[in-house]
């Protein structure tokens, strides 16, 4: 039997090999769960790879000593783990919520030796049929599953099913027809403005993109977003997008147009990137459009994992100019405990957060008290997702003026935002 010669774990051929016969040799039921540690580079750039084994040693000590009925555990390579756990029944909210339990555990431990960074285990988890002894597919359906869950901090786990594997299809259609649209500057960007319900008039918007499809169908952000995040391709398309709003405001300027501040998205992933900053300071002074007219938004989720170093970045950016904004807020866990470390000037609330508020009294009063709070705090704030003059009325009494919905206007295409909006 061959070892990890670090960890001690089982190596990936003999995993298998023992995997088939324990399941041969025993009439229960087991799942296959396939790990990683989430931006494991980055603790091996910034805290050096001794460090960097040792938090596998951590892991792989976590396994072995935590994982009840764990009856193999393999490290594959890298940060890759895999593990053969015996279950009493394929109960899949039981599995959930012993994930969800072993995670915060796994939290505490791994991340003692990573101050500033909070790591978060990717799991992908595939049931095992009896007597299913093709170790290797159960394997690959579990990594299916756990590539299809990375970057979602509000997901304990992922439990494979046909499904994912019509997502993965679609994410093989996806990637040639962005790379294509990458390389030929036909990806397209639509604006949403933003409105001020005391004026009625606009006072910024979001840049969005789109792709389209050979047919010239128009692919939208739900259906390629995830399988550029998986590939690391999201980063390419955020700068695609920075690049195309800064040609459009110098385009303003040198008409003599005041600019609107436009607000675009940064993922997670540039948060890793040394040359963030720099990158994006470059990028606008190309083009020699002020800061000021730029707002950075990232995704509440951001803030889940190395807090620390993202939030210095962000200062930075502010420092140089630009506005930050956190979106979706609201949508996950820890919103209120964000509140007051967070390095921005805008807070977009969710959608979805905004509409069920508004569906009860106790709702009302919830969202009431949050931007009263945000207010206190001056912070500056958006309602998305407001649809009806009664819904942008009763936020409006509860203090928030700039409204992003389709009360006003959907995302359109940048020409037709230009003549609606800049040019009127």
């Amino acid at each position: 039997m061959e070892m990890d010669s670090l960890t001690g774990l089982l190596t990936f051929e003999d995993f298998v090999a023992q995997a088939g016969a324990v399941i041969c040799a025993n009439d229960k039921s087991y799942l296959v769960a396939a790990g990683d540690i989430g931006d494991f580079h980055y603790i091996n750039i910034n805290y050096g790879y001794d460090v960097g084994d040792a938090v596998l040693c951590d892991a792989a000590d976590f396994f072995r000593e935590h994982i009840k009925n764990a009856e193999l555990c393999s490290r594959t390579h890298s940060d890759h783990f895999l593990l053969l756990v015996c279950i009493e029944n394929d109960d899949e909210d039981r599995v959930i919520n012993e994930v969800k339990r072993l995670k915060t555990v796994a939290k505490d431990i791994i991340g003692k030796r990573v101050p500033g960074i909070s790591p978060n285990l990717n799991i992908g988890i595939y049931f095992i049929g009896r007597n299913d002894t093709n170790i290797v597919a159960a394997v690959d359906k579990a990594n299916i599953a756990r590539r299809m869950g990375k970057g979602n901090y509000n997901l304990p786990c992922v439990i494979y099913s046909e499904h994912l594997m019509d997502l993965k299809e679609n994410s093989a259609k996806i990637l040639p027809i962005f790379d294509d649209s990458f390389k030929n500057e036909a990806i397209r960007v639509y604006l949403q403005p933003k409105i001020s319900s005391e004026t009625q008039r606009i006072v910024g918007a979001e840049a969005l993109s789109r792709l389209v499809d050979p047919d010239g169908n128009i692919i939208p952000p739900a259906s390629f977003i995830g399988a550029l995040e998986k590939t690391g391709k999201i980063v390419e398309l955020d700068f695609y997008v920075l690049s195309f709003v800064c040609k459009m405001i110098r385009k303003w300027l040198d008409m003599g147009i005041e600019p609107i501040t436009i607000s675009f998205n940064l993922s997670r992933m540039h948060f890793f990137s040394n040359t963030l900053v720099q990158d994006i300071c470059e990028l606008v002074e190309k083009y020699n459009v002020p800061p000021q007219y730029l707002e950075i938004e990232v995704t509440e989720s951001v803030f889940f994992e190395a807090q620390e170093i993202i939030i210095s970045k962000m200062n930075e950016l502010r420092e140089y100019g630009f506005k930050v904004s956190v979106d979706d807020f609201g949508s996950g866990y820890s919103s209120l405990s964000l509140i007051g470390v967070l390095p921005v000037d805008v807070v977009k609330l969710d959608k979805n957060f905004v509409r069920e508020s508004l569906k009860s009294e106790r709702g009302n009063e919830l969202m009431r008290g949050l931007i009263n709070i945000l207010n206190e705090i001056h912070l500056e704030i958006v309602c998305e997702g407001v649809e009806t003059k009664e819904e942008e009325a009763v936020v409006n009494d509860f203090g928030c003026d700039e409204i992003q919905g389709y009360l006003y206007d959907k995302p359109i295409p940048t020409d037709e935002f230009e003549i609606k909006y800049i040019r009127a």
